[in-house]
């Protein structure tokens, strides 16, 4: 079988929530050897992710609090490439597990410490999930109707942009000590992808000195050409129609040309005209006949799927980018698929996610320890 780009790579995975988990699912995608450190048993209470985040990794009991835990936890890091981990920003330190602890084991390690505002900042200590992140990068200010409260987003935006950019400041790392030979620390903040994700608002603030507002945007439903809209049977198709040409289009398919030449009407009034019209006009018809009549010519139109349409949408099973379970392996359920499409170094799933544990034997045995010592170690380790 081919060989992955990522083949060789060590990576100890103490983050068992947020964004490290698909952080781990990418980068094991991509032929990474991820090691999760799991703790011990709580007499059936698990704490774990999706399978679908778990895929291409390796699960390892690990008590920290006890010496021969902690003598298992020196020896992989002098096997690993990075050290992940999310704990409460000076507990890594607490535990002797911070950047400076580690590069004393070994000194071209990575650590990356995964957090929702960062190590360091007056809210570095506040206890908070992913809609907390949102809220202090205006996310869901942004979100909802002009005259309504803001709207929670419909997933975990801060995780799941978060792993996506965490893989990436991993990748950057490994880039830099392949080039140098020099470990580093990386300091990553939930909250930091998320105020870089909305860059254009914020920047509109920097420029106008006056905060957007949702519903008041051309993103969050200004126009009618950049909007979404109902149809007969309840469902509903979206417009992203920013170029003018597309617009005009659309505008004669509905048969109301005069509306595409007019594509930002300057008033509140003559704005909700035309999103009147239009949303007159989608309401004649199911949103399967607009999508056949209008997606594939040059509108902009889509419809809005809902998750069980997402996952069996013919173009995203075409592309892999939604896997059947029947493709990758026996035992295996449709899932989403690689992230990234590469010509010369694809991605691919090689193993299911693993029982919590299961692989600790294993470990222990590539790591130094004989045959005859490890079953009582699993046992030790596995405990409280």
């Amino acid at each position: 079988m081919s060989k992955l780009p990522l083949d060789g790579v060590k990576i100890l995975d103490l983050a068992r929530l947020g964004p490290g988990p698909h952080a781990s699912q990418i980068l094991g995608d991509f032929g990474a050897d991820i090691i999760k450190v799991e703790p011990p048993s709580r007499g059936g209470e698990e704490l774990t992710m999706p399978d679908v985040l778990r895929r291409n990794t390796r699960s390892i009991r690990l008590n920290l609090k006890k010496p021969e835990g902690r003598e298992v936890f020196e020896k992989l890091v002098q096997e690993v490439d990075v050290v992940v981990e999310g704990f409460r920003p000076g507990v890594a330190k607490k535990l002797g597990m911070d950047y400076d602890s580690l590069v004393k084991i070994k000194e071209d390690i990575i650590a990356v410490s995964l957090s929702g505002l960062g190590q360091k900042g007056p809210y570095s200590q506040v206890p908070a999930h992913d809609l907390n992140y949102q809220s202090l990068a205006g996310v869901p200010h942004m979100t909802g109707d002009i005259d309504g409260p803001p709207k929670i987003p419909g997933n975990a935006i801060a995780d799941d942009a978060g792993g996506i950019s965490a893989a990436l400041s991993i990748m950057i790392a490994m880039f830099h000590k392949e080039r140098t030979g020099e470990g580093q620390y990386v300091d990553f903040a939930m909250v930091d992808t998320l105020l870089n994700m909305m860059l254009l608002q914020l920047n509109e603030v920097q420029e106008s000195g006056v905060s957007p507002q949702r519903g008041e945007t051309t993103l969050s439903g200004k126009y009618a050409y950049y909007n979404i809209y109902e149809c007969a049977d309840g469902k509903y198709v979206s417009l992203g129609t920013f170029e003018p040409w597309f617009w005009r289009e659309l505008c004669g398919l509905l048969g109301v040309p005069e509306i595409g030449e007019n594509q930002h009407p300057e008033t509140e009034e003559e704005r909700e005209a035309q999103k009147k019209t239009l949303r007159e006009i989608f309401k004649t018809k199911p949103r399967d006949e607009w999508v056949e009549e209008l997606m594939f010519k040059d509108t902009c139109v889509s419809p809005v799927l809902a998750l069980d349409e997402v996952m069996q949408d013919r173009h995203h099973r075409e592309r892999g980018a939604i896997l059947a379970g029947k493709d990758i392996g026996e035992g295996f359920t449709d899932q989403v698929g690689i992230i990234y499409n590469m010509s010369k170094t694809p991605g691919r799933i090689r193993r299911q996610a693993p029982k919590t544990g299961a692989d600790t034997a294993d470990v222990l045995r590539e790591i130094g320890y004989a045959d005859g010592d490890v079953d009582a170690l699993v046992e030790t380790l596995s405990t409280l």
